[in-house]
């Protein structure tokens, strides 16, 4: 089969303006079957995103790659767990232009291009990925490019259906937008707790989460404890008519230290 000269061995593969990233991240719905349980549970996280993701990775109580929806079953749990699903909008266009070849290989001139080929890829040793184009046209598109860096190369093709070598390889990154969800189960003491200090404090709420406020009054030992939820690890709720204040509480909940008798 006889190979012909590719002008773009020598010359530059050319990326016509920036690549068209994705405007904004999509949305993300992510649920559990149960936000709370007595002692154990086999949290089922069902979740879906809008439009749909390129790529989905989940941390926290559970790991791996996810698919843009699903749902799945998970080991059961004793403890508390959070549950995050990181999702990515990363879809982009490379625009590309070439130089025509004019000459075989031989040194002849060329008369019998019919059309170009694009090769591009996620690894610049594997352009797994083609696109054909005319002969009338020296430049194209290549859309729905997920984030991460691609390499793009162009072969000519004769009528024979001979193809040249691969043009210099250019590279891209595609930058996508992500979003993350976060859901959470409590595990509560599957035996009741009781207080065992007397001292009782307000809770306050930094970075969503409950931390333990200033000393408000006093409980007696023995008093039951709600422990549908720690503040922190180790302090739970208490009925406020069993403690005398000291002072306003900053909270309607208040806590004290509590443990199983």
């Amino acid at each position: 089969m006889q190979k012909f000269s590719y002008a773009l061995f020598a010359l530059p593969l050319l990326l016509l303006g920036n690549l068209a990233q994705a405007q904004t991240a999509g949305t993300i719905t992510l649920t559990v079957n149960k936000s709370a349980a007595v002692g154990s549970l086999a949290p089922v996280i069902t979740w879906s995103t809008t439009p749909v993701a390129t790529s989905c990775v989940a941390s926290g109580g559970w790991s791996g790659t996810k698919f843009a929806s699903g749902s799945q079953t998970l080991s059961t749990i004793t403890s508390s767990k959070s549950y995050t699903l990181t999702c990515t909008w990363g879809n982009g266009t490379a625009n590309l232009n070439w130089t025509a070849p004019t000459k075989n290989s031989n040194g002849s001139t060329l008369t019998d291009l019919t059309g170009y080929k694009i090769l591009y890829g996620t690894s610049s040793s594997a352009l797994n990925l083609s696109k054909s184009v005319s002969s009338s046209t020296t430049s194209t598109s290549i859309g729905s490019l997920a984030a991460g860096t691609w390499y793009f190369a162009v072969r000519a093709v004769n009528s024979k259906g001979a193809e040249s070598g691969n043009s210099n390889v250019a590279a891209r990154a595609i930058t996508g937008k992500s979003a993350a969800k976060t859901v959470s189960v409590y595990i509560a003491p599957s035996t009741p707790y009781y207080t065992n200090s007397t001292r009782v404090y307000d809770i306050t709420f930094v970075s969503g989460g409950r931390v333990l406020g200033a000393e408000v009054g006093r409980v007696p030992l023995g008093v039951k404890c709600d422990t549908r939820y720690p503040v922190p690890t180790g302090y739970y709720p208490v009925p406020r008519t069993n403690v005398t204040f000291t002072k306003t509480a900053r909270s309607t909940t208040v806590v004290a230290r509590c443990a199983p008798q």
